[in-house]
């Protein structure tokens, strides 16, 4: 009997291997490649980008982009541990289980509300540093934007899981020799 419960708890950390993996893939690529596609065809269609002003300036892509995208990470992630959490796919505490969809949409809300601040208050740092009117290129602008888009899928996906992925770990590894 303790050859199958080591088995499961096996299957158990490779499903959250499998899992982070697969889902890592799915937040990374797209939004990276959309949120570079998309800005660069916009200011391709106008000879300079803006900050703020102008018909197609940078705030009106990466404010919206730093509010949603974290929300929706956070949110597609947390809803995703839950319903794994309740097939018994993978390990965790009971204290850390997530319980229902308040808990999530305030994790999500949060994340999308502070990563909308942090970008206002640097957008407002290079307004202030830069000349009025400065332009900061169709290319840049785009490259910025995706790469901000792929920062985003890492950070908030990590920020969401991390809790659930060191719990599952102490779990099997509980002398403190845990691999990473």
């Amino acid at each position: 009997m303790p050859d199958q419960a080591e088995y499961n708890e096996e299957a158990k950390v490779s499903n959250w291997r499998k899992f982070v993996r697969k889902n890592l893939l799915i937040h990374l690529v797209p939004n990276t490649v959309l949120n570079t596609v998309v800005p660069y065809f916009a200011f391709k269609a106008q000879n300079s980008v803006y900050l703020f002003s102008g018909e197609q300036n940078l705030a009106r892509f990466l404010l919206p982009m730093s509010l949603l995208l974290p929300f929706m990470i956070t949110l597609d992630i947390l809803k995703k541990i839950k319903e794994l959490q309740h097939t018994g796919a993978i390990n965790y505490n009971e204290e850390i289980k997530i319980t229902g969809y308040p808990f999530i949409l305030k994790k999500a809300g949060l994340n999308g509300l502070y990563s909308i601040m942090i970008v206002f208050a640097l957008m407002l740092a290079l307004h202030f540093s830069f000349p009025k009117n400065h332009d900061f290129g169709i290319t840049p602008s785009a490259i910025c934007a995706g790469l901000l888009a792929g920062l985003y899928s890492i950070t908030f996906f990590y920020l969401a899981i991390r809790r659930f992925k060191n719990d599952a770990y102490k779990i099997n590894y509980p002398s403190g020799s845990h691999r990473e």
